[in-house]
């Protein structure tokens, strides 16, 4: 009789231990997923290769059932590197608790690296160039992504290779040069006159130097257009 009583005393015990079934919790795989698609709807337009390097969650032991409505705030603008994402969960229509995500985003890139030297001076050819992909965070703002940025134009300082290209090593080249013959466009309302010239300055395509009219004798300034036209306005 004693071994029935207990018996049944631990299939009471075994009944009142049952866990409660049908119930999921939020793991950190669902958060980091959570924060990731968060992440791409704000900035997948603008960067289309982003990845996430790091992640976590605070308070790591916190058990969130899953289908609880919440609110998704980032703290501060969302961008490459640090994001900080706070996930506030309702319960019957009131605040319930948080749960703060933190994750570094990246965007990898193809950008320009110098293949080979460069001396000051130098006009970039082909050769000079490879494309390989970096990480745009932590690139300068002004690296060069296209071949038609770097094609044609002088390195301002001596670049040896593996060097990410930038805008700033640029200059557009010399299109026209000092003592050169040049042809003067003089443009006014309704007309326009052209007459020879003579470069009295080095000039880059847009820039603004000092031409003599051969015709006339006077300097006057214009601005090159190509590899011997200046224009001046009249």
């Amino acid at each position: 009789m004693k071994g029935v009583w207990l018996f049944v005393f631990f299939m009471a015990v075994l009944v009142s231990f049952k866990p409660v079934m049908g119930v999921e919790f939020y793991t950190e795989a669902d958060y980091k997923k959570i924060f990731f698609q968060e992440i791409q709807s704000r900035l997948s337009k603008v960067y289309p290769k982003l990845s996430l390097e790091r992640f976590s969650v605070e308070p790591r032991e916190a058990k969130v059932i899953k289908g609880m409505p919440y609110q998704v705030k980032f703290l501060g603008r969302p961008g490459l590197g640090f994001n900080t994402v706070i996930l506030v969960f309702f319960k019957d229509g009131k605040e319930a608790f948080r749960v703060r995500l933190w994750g570094y985003v990246e965007s990898n890139v193809s950008v320009a690296v110098v293949a080979k030297p460069l001396e000051k001076g130098e006009v970039i050819t082909k050769n000079h160039l490879v494309f390989q992909e970096k990480p745009l965070s932590r690139l300068p703002k002004d690296v060069v992504l296209e071949e038609e940025e770097a094609l044609g134009k002088e390195v301002r300082t001596s670049l040896k290779p593996n060097v990410v290209l930038r805008k700033s090593f640029l200059n557009e080249p010399v299109l026209v040069k000092r003592g050169q013959e040049v042809l003067i466009i003089g443009k006014g309302r309704g007309f326009l006159v052209k007459t020879k010239g003579k470069a009295l300055q080095d000039g880059r395509k847009g820039e603004v130097i000092k031409v003599r009219n051969l015709t006339s004798k006077k300097e006057v300034l214009g601005k090159v257009i190509s590899t011997n036209e200046i224009e001046v306005m009249l």
